[in-house]
């Protein structure tokens, strides 16, 4: 499968979607491109990964440099992009819907009340979607005139337009504000509380009075923003220890410059302790720019992608004389274990993945990694040639000799033929089938996994909660098969409503497949 790209979200069973930049990519290689119904080449795709094969999909303005998030109601939310051209209209007051059960977008022109470049988006409690800051033209780093404090929620709260609510902390942030970082914090009390970070700065916002509740110390290290690209994700939240949240922030850039070291730090902190400091390590050893961060299914973070010096952004110039602006490509993943705290390097590839890269975990544990396009128009045969190979990475996870379950059922529905509707707080029964072991029971894990939407190294609304196994047994009716019943998250302050996976694992072995479930509050 050919595919370079910008944005990237699971979607269901073994379908992909990957959404693209408009290019001049008029190449021979290029002639079977994929196509719209028009005849110009296709801005998204859903990329089967059972059969690698790609259908094209109807997007008809420009995506690039928008983002995502999902609908309670599983539909995905993708707003904002670029300027139009002679043949893509306008993106970047655009908001599009997919709905997988349709199988195509719709574009609603027009209807974001300001420019999104870079805008940051996160799943609310409330099944509704954030938009939250960017710009409102393009910029390799932004600046006052064009910037964009504010946020937008869809759909309307109170019905009617979408409105824009002013946001001046972002501005506090300039230059270095866009993609900004934006996690729900879990809370017993149902309160929409957000951490949102930018640049080196962050705080904790109650969205429902508008008010900061709480400004954390700044991060020491470099810029975490873009171009001075990092990460950030939440380390996996566990019943046993009351949801409590910490973030984990790592890698980017001290300076705006192409020769100067990434980063080499993470920084976690414990967003509802009390005057809580940052926790620093070095990133294993290896400075970052760019980097993605994807939870695998036993809770450890797999670290990927990036360069080891420079910054986000488009090479500059051509031929000879190119200036690469991000350079030295970290082909070595990192398997971080968040409760010892430690780093493990992994096997390295062999493709640079630097801008415009993505990860994202799949089913059966394994991870899908694909893009890097440091140019602004195709290029092949340079050093950092537009990247059309998509990978796929198999933690240690899945060359243990521990029998992996195999998930039957759920609620006595079969398993990724439909969404399997759950709730919060609920009970739910499970049927899974696996391999004696020398004689003895499997040991049994469960977790609940939103995949998020991922660009430009931010993974929104990704989430890892531990799911407790309240019962367990040996099922009579057939060999090596067994029930067992499973209570899911208080309420939707602990991960979002809307497509989530939940798997089971054994010891250190994962499922064949989670099962998808779309989860809402109860009726």
């Amino acid at each position: 499968m050919n595919v370079k790209l910008v944005l990237f979200a699971f979607l269901f069973g073994g379908l992909i979607l990957l959404n693209d930049k408009t290019n001049v990519n008029a190449l021979p290689a290029l002639q079977d491109a994929l196509k719209r119904p028009d005849g110009l080449s296709a801005l998204s795709s859903e990329y089967d990964l059972d059969t690698n094969t790609a259908k094209p999909l109807g997007i008809y303005t420009n995506t690039f440099c928008s983002s995502g998030s999902w609908l309670g109601n599983g539909t995905l939310v993708e707003a904002g992009g670029d300027k139009g051209d002679a043949n893509y209209r306008s993106g970047i007051q655009t908001l599009r819907l997919y709905d997988p059960s349709v199988g195509d977008w719709v574009e609603l022109e027009g209807i974001v009340p300001s420019n999104r470049w870079y805008p940051a988006m996160v799943t609310l409690p409330n099944g509704n979607v954030m938009i939250l800051g960017g710009s409102t033209a393009a910029t390799g780093v932004n600046r006052a005139e064009i910037d964009n404090p504010t946020y937008t929620i869809f759909p309307p709260p109170n019905g009617g337009p979408l409105t824009d609510t002013a946001f001046p902390f972002l501005s506090s942030l300039l230059p270095y504000n866009l993609y900004p970082m934006v996690h729900v914090i879990p809370n017993y009390e149902g309160k929409t509380q957000l951490f949102i970070f930018a640049n080196q700065n962050g705080i904790a916002y109650d969205l429902d009075t508008g008010t900061t509740i709480t400004t954390y110390p700044k991060i020491p290290g470099g810029i975490r923003s873009y171009p001075l690209t990092g990460t950030s994700i939440i380390i996996p939240l566990d019943p046993t220890d009351y949801y409590k949240p910490t973030v984990m922030i790592c890698g980017g850039n001290k300076v705006y410059e192409l020769t100067s070291p990434a980063e080499a730090s993470c920084g976690r902190l414990e967003l509802t302790t009390p005057n809580a400091a940052w926790e620093m390590d070095e990133f294993g050893g290896q400075g970052r720019v760019m980097p993605d961060a994807t939870f695998l299914v036993d809770g450890s973070i797999l670290f990927v992608n990036g360069a080891a010096t420079g910054f986000a952004g488009y090479r500059k110039g051509g031929g000879a004389n190119a200036l690469w602006v991000n350079e030295n490509p970290v082909f070595t993943p990192f398997l971080y274990d968040p409760f010892a705290k430690t780093y493990k390097t992994l096997a390295a590839s062999t493709i640079p993945r630097m801008y415009h890269s993505v990860s994202t975990l799949i089913p059966d544990g394994s991870v899908l990694i694909a893009g890097s396009n440091p140019q602004g128009s195709v290029s092949l045969n340079v050093k950092y040639s537009t990247e059309y190979r998509v990978e796929i990475f198999y933690p240690p996870y899945l060359y243990s000799s521990t029998p992996r379950p195999n998930i039957i059922s759920l609620q006595t529905s079969p398993i990724n033929e439909n969404r399997i509707p759950v709730s919060y707080g609920q009970e739910v029964t499970m049927v899974i089938q696996v391999k004696s072991d020398g004689g003895n029971q499997p040991v049994l894990k469960a977790c609940i996994i939103h995949h998020g939407f991922i660009t430009h190294s931010q993974n929104f609304s990704q989430r890892y909660v531990y799911l407790e196994i309240t019962n367990f047994w040996a099922d009579s009716s057939a060999a090596d098969q067994y029930i067992l019943t499973i209570k899911l998250p208080p309420n939707p302050t602990i991960i979002s409503p809307g497509p989530s996976y939940i798997y089971v694992f054994n010891g250190d072995a994962p499922p064949v497949s989670g099962v998808q479930v779309l989860l809402q509050q109860a009726a």
